[in-house]
């Protein structure tokens, strides 16, 4: 099991979002001197993101890179799978296929948690659930050896797969063998599940971990049992990395370092 910190490509427009921005030279130089082996790209339009500088930045670093979050194709853009104008449609699907070919440079995964969509007045739900899986199963079938991790989102920010049994149920209805299921410590609270049932609802589907404190603070910094949390992770034989997703408050230097120091005692190899 590593850790790894999320980092906003230059594509995301400077915001209040749950990842460090920054030059990318500088910013992947301070993950990896704080401790992280990897970091994780949340990204908004690949295709203007410069993958040279980006490739040479965190191979310089010494980091992996395990995974692409397309949360912001949603978040700053608006697209999704699910939007009833069928050009949106077409153009969040190549927006993930984008963010896939990124991955695969280096043999990272790819989620869909916002980028899914919401239920409409003026859509059958049916429908929207019909849209989500035909924009998964063409983008697995463009890019078959990236794997796509389906992440339940809560209700505060979405309203359809919230909790971890409707998304392995919908994962499982879908049958694409590239589909599994990543989790996230504040949606599954939200939900008033347990890291723990979280798990084991999911399975062999579970693949990747994003840890936050509440509200989205540096970790340690809120009120979230950290320790039960990744108790349950190591106790599932969880093997893959565990990315810190959180606002940068007060700081970068802060959230980077103090989420760091919370999360050291589980990843003793690199204390």
């Amino acid at each position: 099991m590593k850790l790894a910190y999320m980092y906003a490509t230059p594509d995301v427009a400077p915001a209040k979002v749950t990842a460090v921005q920054g030059p990318v030279e500088a910013t992947m130089h301070t993950i990896a001197a704080t401790g992280y082996t990897g970091v994780e790209l949340l990204v908004c339009d690949p295709g203007r993101v410069d993958r040279r500088a980006l490739a040479g930045a965190i191979r310089a670093a010494g980091l992996d890179m395990p995974a692409v979050c397309t949360g912001e194709v949603y978040g700053q853009d608006g697209l999704s799978f699910a939007d009833p104008d069928p050009l949106r449609r077409r153009e969040a699907i190549e927006r993930m296929k984008a963010s896939m070919d990124l991955a695969a440079e280096y043999g990272a995964m790819v989620n869909v948690g916002r980028l899914r969509g919401r239920y409409t007045d003026d859509v059958e739900p049916r429908q929207t659930l019909e849209w989500i899986g035909r924009a998964i199963e063409q983008c697995a079938g463009a890019f078959a050896d990236v794997p796509i991790v389906l992440e339940p989102v809560n209700r505060h920010y979405a309203n359809c797969l919230l909790t971890t049994r409707e998304t392995c149920d919908f994962v499982r209805a879908l049958g694409v063998p590239s589909l599994s299921v990543m989790l996230d410590t504040a949606h599954i609270l939200t939900e008033r599940e347990t890291v723990a049932d979280a798990i084991r609802e999911a399975g062999v589907l579970f693949r990747h971990f994003h840890i936050t404190d509440s509200d989205r603070l540096p970790v340690g910094d809120g009120a979230y049992d950290i320790e039960a949390a990744m108790r349950a992770v190591i106790d599932s034989g969880f093997d893959g990395y565990v990315t810190v997703e959180t606002f940068q408050v007060p700081d970068a230097a802060h959230a980077i370092a103090a989420s760091f120091e919370a999360m050291r005692p589980y990843f003793p190899a690199r204390a």
